[in-house]
């Protein structure tokens, strides 16, 4: 199993060396740093979805803890992949920090017969954001596929349904929410990093929803305007606060938000009385432009992405905010801070 393992992140490395990321990296060759992938990678699953293939990746918590188990379900940005995400976004020692199962979802690249490429051929989720009109990316159905991974998930582990959750980034984010209007029955949250909602439409079940949003992101830009990404850009978005008001709206929340500024940087907003003891945090990073607060190096430069962040941890905060939000009547369960990165 240990050969395995160090093979597995070997030929991750030699991949990610090979990448062709069409100049959008910085300098130095940050994506083909080894000490990425120290911690133990995600195994590979596959799934058929209306006749295509499809790929998902599980780690299973280390250490020994009584089921049923929490399950996270995470999606990577546009032109990323769900291998370099969990890692690159620590989840895999969240999970081991915290006894969760993890799985990192994978989308599909418009023109399925070629080599996915950041820029010509990115992996994006059909989440319903408007200005993605490829009709390879379209006619996937990444409901069905996240509910086909859910049902058999479901069938190989003790799952408990109180505590199912996703969280995305980006493109990913956008899905996630997808996923909390579509498949509400099937998450007690979700949290979304950098991204919208497409949907205009009610979730059927109550869950808890949380946003995090970077005040200098100039693909989701906080005042509403034009999006501004590395495959063009994109007039007329509307303001981040138009999002969480719809979640507000949707999952009647009442009174006013109840704020907080755990640091200089950082400003938490929260309606806590919404439907079935359920809440909408949206927090906003001021120094953080379209990345993953308190992540590994993304490799983007600040030129298109905007400026990192170590002011806010993102992961340890969805999960602090899953654990703390089971599906309405579960106990809440204490999340572990994280060591120092």
């Amino acid at each position: 199993m240990r050969g395995r393992r160090e093979a597995l992140q070997m030929m991750r490395r030699i991949a990610l060396c090979a990448l062709p990321l069409a100049g959008l990296l910085t300098a130095g060759g940050a994506w083909c740093d080894s000490r990425r992938f120290e911690t133990p990678v995600a195994e590979r699953s596959y799934i058929e979805v209306d006749g295509a293939g499809r790929n998902y990746f599980v780690h299973f918590p280390s250490g020994s803890r009584a089921a049923p188990w929490p399950l996270v379900l995470v999606l990577h940005g546009a032109g990323s992949n769900a291998l370099d995400t969990l890692s690159m976004f620590r989840w895999i020692e969240a999970s081991d920090l915290n006894g969760f199962i993890l799985v990192g979802l994978e989308a599909r690249p418009p023109r399925v017969w070629l080599p996915t490429n950041f820029r010509f051929n990115p992996r994006v989720w059909n989440s319903g954001d408007p200005v993605v009109q490829e009709e390879g990316i379209l006619k996937n159905d990444d409901v069905a596929y996240t509910r086909a991974v859910l049902d058999e998930l479901s069938r190989r582990y003790t799952i408990d349904p109180n505590r199912v959750y996703a969280a995305g980034f980006s493109s990913g984010g956008g899905m996630a929410q997808r996923l909390g209007v579509e498949l509400s029955e099937r998450f007690a949250a979700i949290a979304a990093v950098g991204s919208l909602r497409a949907q205009s439409v009610a979730p059927r079940n109550p869950l808890s929803v949380l946003m995090i949003y970077g005040k200098l992101d100039p693909v989701v830009p906080y005042e509403g305007g034009t999006r501004v990404t590395p495959w063009g850009d994109f007039p007329g978005m509307p303001p981040v606060s138009a999002n969480t008001a719809g979640w507000v709206h949707d999952l009647h929340c009442s009174g006013d938000a109840q704020t907080a500024q755990p640091n200089p940087q950082v400003l938490r907003e929260a309606w806590k009385d919404c439907d079935a003891g359920n809440e909408v945090q949206a927090v906003t990073v001021s120094d953080l432009g379209h990345h993953w607060a308190g992540s590994r190096p993304d490799g983007l430069k600040e030129s298109i992405a905007g400026p990192v962040s170590q002011s806010f941890d993102d992961t340890s905060e969805i999960w602090a905010f899953f654990a703390a939000h089971p599906r309405h009547g579960a106990k809440p369960q204490a999340a572990t801070p994280p060591t120092d990165h």
